[in-house]
């Protein structure tokens, strides 16, 4: 710093021009008007030659950039970098008192730079947000007034307080957009949700309508179809006298396939009756080494004709049973009859036995079969899905077996498992506890 020996202090400005400029400070609302106040009085009572005001970027809150100047036609190219730590004037923003960079001392690129310069802090960086900047003086006498530092200090106060409000009017911005986002996606939603609600009651109707239709033309069916099995059956039993060997070949494939479409007709009938939940549950004790004694002797003729190893393994002392024992035996029919349908050689076990903790039994039937690919063991329990379900597939059936199967199972509390893979043959396993609570 130059010697200020033999040189007077400069004049401190009055009461009346501190309190004038506290007064425009407090009518400023931008930070330009504000900056460009303190540069006039710094020039007109501090007697300053050349000023520059930096203040954060608004566009960029970690760099300073010139604000307002005097004195310096080519300030407004400059820029100073926040994160720039080594740099001289970066840390001249954390000191309190006036700072004096004497000539030469680093080039600023800063047209002062050449003659020496005062920096002044405009003050601390409050949290989350950055310094309020600096003013860089040149004086025309040897020291700095002390109003200079007066000015800096009022200068920072308004400038950040002039930043909080742009803060604020920001976030008030960004909460009024995203509150305008949030109702028009909530009014978006709605109509979704009243478009899906609408759907589903069309979606219900449509199935109320279709299982209608099945259950009314399964009955329509299955009369007529009743009274064709009961007139083979008089005939092949000779009530109207004796028959030739090919006429009783042919009632008996008569017979046979009326049988069949009579079973898809009550599959469809059961499923009808499960969707619209009319499927009543009669629920008694029972035991389950008696109804799969009747499951394999109902099953006997296809049994025989298989030429496969069917096989029972019980556990000892099973307890009863209470259950609805049609229900729980058409699943075990369904089950044991589609091991035979997928089973061309080896065996066929049914295994069934009591787990004590948790009250359930399993009832399990396994084959030596095709198997069942993983990618393909959802699908199977879906209704009139089968693996294979083209027009020339070489396995029958409707595809509604297991699916009744699954639902069978959930009204009694239960549920069915599949462990399968191709040529490795299925085990689908019958879990239902001791005491069915549904009624």
């Amino acid at each position: 710093m130059p010697s200020t020996a033999a040189l007077p202090s400069p004049p401190a400005p009055g009461p009346e021009a501190r309190l004038a400029f506290a007064e425009l400070l407090l009518g400023c609302e931008e930070a330009r008007t504000c900056a460009e106040a303190a540069v006039a009085w710094l020039v007109h009572h501090a007697h300053a030659d050349q000023v520059l005001c930096l203040a954060p970027d608004e566009s960029d809150s970690h760099r300073l950039i010139p604000l307002a100047s005097h004195g310096l036609p080519n300030a407004e190219g400059f820029e100073l970098a926040l994160h720039d730590a080594g740099h001289p004037l970066v840390e001249a923003l954390q000191w309190t008192e006036p700072h004096w960079f004497p000539p030469g001392e680093r080039s600023l690129e800063l047209p002062l730079a050449a003659t020496g310069f005062f920096s002044l802090s405009l003050g601390p960086a409050a949290p989350g947000t950055p310094p309020p900047g600096m003013l860089l003086v040149v004086s025309a006498l040897p020291e700095l007034s002390p109003a200079a530092s007066w000015v800096a200090g009022h200068l920072g106060m308004h400038l950040s307080r002039l930043y909080k409000g742009r803060q604020l009017i920001r976030l008030e911005e960004a909460s009024s957009e995203l509150a305008a986002r949030v109702n028009a996606a909530t009014e978006e939603l709605a109509t979704q949700n009243e478009l899906l609600r609408r759907q589903a009651i069309q979606l219900e109707q449509a199935s109320a309508a279709k299982s209608q239709f099945l259950a009314n033309m399964s009955h329509e069916l299955r009369t007529p179809l009743n009274a064709i099995l009961g007139y083979t059956n008089m005939l092949l039993q000779g009530v109207n006298g004796e028959l030739a060997t090919t006429q009783r070949r042919s009632l008996s494939r008569i017979d046979s396939n009326g049988r069949h479409l009579l079973e898809i007709i009550n599959e469809i009938l059961d499923i009808t009756r499960i969707e619209a939940g009319r499927m009543p549950l009669h629920l008694s004790e029972f035991r389950l080494p008696e109804l799969i004694q009747e499951v394999t002797a109902e099953l006997d003729p296809i049994i025989v004709r298989s030429k496969l190893a069917v096989s029972a393994s019980l556990e000892g002392n099973l307890p009863q049973v209470y259950s609805d024992r049609q229900k729980v035996k058409q699943i075990v029919v369904n089950l044991l009859s589609n091991a035979l349908k997928f089973t061309h050689e080896g065996s066929i076990r049914v295994v069934a036995s009591y787990e004590v903790p948790t009250a359930t039994f399993h009832i399990a039937v396994a084959d030596t079969g095709i198997g069942i690919d993983p990618s393909h063991q959802e699908k199977i329990w879906e209704d009139f899905q089968q693996v294979d379900s083209s027009p020339t597939r070489p396995y029958g059936g409707t595809g509604l077996g297991l699916s009744i199967c699954r639902r069978l199972a959930a009204m009694l509390d239960g549920r069915i498992s599949l462990k399968s893979a191709p040529a490795q043959g299925s085990t689908f396993t019958l879990q239902i506890p001791r005491r069915t609570r549904r009624t």
